[in-house]
């Protein structure tokens, strides 16, 4: 009997060309299991077969998904493939969108399954999960293994013919859609094991999960824009020239004060971009892209702006929990108000 053919999609970081420098790359195809899809293959067995890498750059494919995923699905359509493993992303938005827009298109052109994986809070999880199956995963590659046994195992389900209706319950993100089924128990019933499992912190799973969104009203300016301190504050990993601070290019729940007295102008002598997930290159030939450091020194002076607070704080948001942005959000905020800053100009990606 034939092996499965299977054909794997991959960055150029994961794909073993390159990293940020490589990001710009083209649609590419090798007739090859490479990096991760060696492991995959490994675990697999004989009965499956990697018989392809696709890879592209998360630029390529950002700055245009539909003709990225297009050209790859010719590409992938030459190796006639039985199955689509993409990634897994974990938590990068770009390669996170690139595996959901890939998985969809050779679903709908190929007819074909296809299966990625991601971490909660990609946002590509929201955007694709009703139409693409996507494994739960950690959020960086430390968790590779267990992404990969995830996914081995839906796979061998796939090829054994199994029903996969119930995403949840196979380790992916539920698709969004209810079915109606007929339970041992009533609802009252489910409800109060529910509620007693939580009170003596025993697991349970909610059958309707809630999604609880801040909402933060905009402060209003209590003094006109002309007489105020407006601040400096990014998210896109603004560090001193040579990271001196040792700020981490994502995932950090740090932050870093750039003084900023006496100058003009972000220049490539004083600071630098630092950061994992947008290609630097083209900020750090102008720092002020980031940072508009030179626009807000025209303001002050035209007096638009009372004053430019001699500060920048920043932090790199790339892959940043919610627990964490609240942490820095309030360190930032607690040290602005300290400092007499009544505004705030905030930059990112």
């Amino acid at each position: 009997m034939e092996p499965i053919r299977i054909v794997h999609y991959l960055n150029q970081f994961f794909g073993q060309l390159g990293g940020e420098e490589l990001a710009g790359i083209k649609p590419q195809i090798k007739s090859e299991a490479i990096g991760p899809g060696r492991v995959l293959q490994a675990r697999l067995g004989a009965s499956f077969e990697v018989v392809a890498t696709a890879i592209c750059g998360d630029n390529t494919f950002a700055d245009n998904p539909e003709a990225a995923a297009e050209d790859l699905t010719a590409l992938i359509s030459e190796f006639r493939p039985q199955i689509l493993i993409a990634g897994p992303a974990f938590n990068s938005g770009r390669y996170g969108q690139a595996c959901g827009q890939l998985c969809a298109s050779i679903q709908e052109k190929l007819a074909i399954p296809a299966i990625t994986g991601m971490y909660q809070e990609n946002p590509a999880v929201d955007q694709f999960r009703n139409r693409v199956l996507i494994v739960r995963t950690g959020p960086t590659a430390r968790t590779m293994g267990e992404a990969i046994d995830q996914i081995v195992s839906l796979v061998k389900r796939i090829a054994a013919g199994d029903p996969l209706d119930r995403p949840a319950e196979l380790g992916c993100f539920p698709h969004g859609m209810k079915r109606p089924v007929v339970r041992e128990q009533i609802a009252a019933r489910r409800a109060i094991d529910m509620l007693l499992s939580k009170l003596t912190g025993q697991p349970f799973t909610t059958e309707m999960s809630v999604p609880v969104f801040d909402r933060v009203e905009p402060t209003r300016l209590k003094l006109p824009l002309s007489e105020a301190t407006v601040a400096l504050v990014t998210d896109g990993g603004l560090v001193a020239k040579g990271n001196p601070e040792r700020m981490p290019n994502g995932y950090t729940d740090r932050i870093t004060a750039i003084p900023i007295h006496g100058l003009d102008r972000f220049t490539t002598d004083i600071v630098e971009a630092h950061h994992g997930g947008y290609d630097t290159q083209f900020v750090n030939q102008d720092l002020n892209r980031l940072t508009p450091l030179d626009a807000a020194r025209e303001l002050e002076r035209n007096g638009v702006i009372g004053k430019l607070h001699e500060t920048v704080y920043a932090t790199a948001g790339l892959g940043m929990s919610i627990s964490n942005a609240k942490k820095v959000g309030r360190e930032i905020g607690r040290r602005l108000l300290d400092q007499g800053v009544q505004a705030v100009i905030l930059t990112s990606t």
